[in-house]
């Protein structure tokens, strides 16, 4: 992984770090190669959190205009075993930079590698109302 590539996914999991402060009083970045990057609690229960930053913006080839957000789901590079399983993680955290959004999603273990987001979803979340929704998925 190139370092411009570290420097965006470690700016991504500030950003995700700065949110979550917002709503927790615990929030800690873990080391580089942890399964999760933040953990947090919440209601006194602790959450793992994935985070994941915009890394690929993909182009309509006629209006060269944006049209969506890739994001890659798979854990870096550099592990042998690149999906998460369960238990490893509780949610993923999709971070814009550009829009300075986030996008909270409940950890399902469907095998996916990536999933993608609409720009005009991307750029009018309420990433507050989405981290809501996602933390009382997963207390149900």
């Amino acid at each position: 992984m190139s370092r411009a590539t570290e420097r965006i996914g470690r700016a991504g999991e500030y950003a995700v770090a700065s949110f979550l402060s917002l709503q927790s009083d615990t929030v800690h970045i873990l080391p580089h190669g942890s399964h999760a990057d933040i953990i947090f609690e919440i209601n006194d229960t602790m959450y793992k959190c994935q985070v994941k930053t915009a890394a690929i913006k993909k182009m309509c080839h006629k209006t060269h205009k944006r049209v969506n957000w890739c994001f890659d789901m798979r854990r870096g590079a550099n592990t042998k075993k690149r999906d998460y399983k369960k238990g490893m993680v509780d949610l993923y955290a999709f971070c814009c930079l550009e829009y300075n959004t986030i996008i909270f999603k409940i950890f399902e273990n469907d095998k996916r590698t990536k999933i993608t987001f609409k720009d005009c979803l991307m750029k009018n979340i309420n990433s507050k109302e989405s981290f809501y929704k996602a933390i009382t998925l997963l207390d149900n």
